[in-house]
């Protein structure tokens, strides 16, 4: 019986494991950098944009 009990909370444990990771590896962005240069040196920006889509076009 404690096997089967541990078997099992871990099947759950696992499972929710999964669904959880499965969640974030949807996500899109875009990222755009530019580089301004001035006598003094220059400068580095990089400007990151999570796309967001939403209804049956997103699938």
């Amino acid at each position: 019986m404690k096997k089967t009990l541990t078997l099992f909370a871990g099947a759950c444990f696992l499972a929710g494991s999964c669904m959880i990771a499965g969640c974030g590896g949807e996500e899109s962005s875009v990222t755009k950098e530019t580089t301004v240069k001035t006598p003094g040196g220059s400068e580095k920006t990089t400007e990151v944009k999570k796309v967001e889509t939403k209804g049956d076009a997103a699938k």
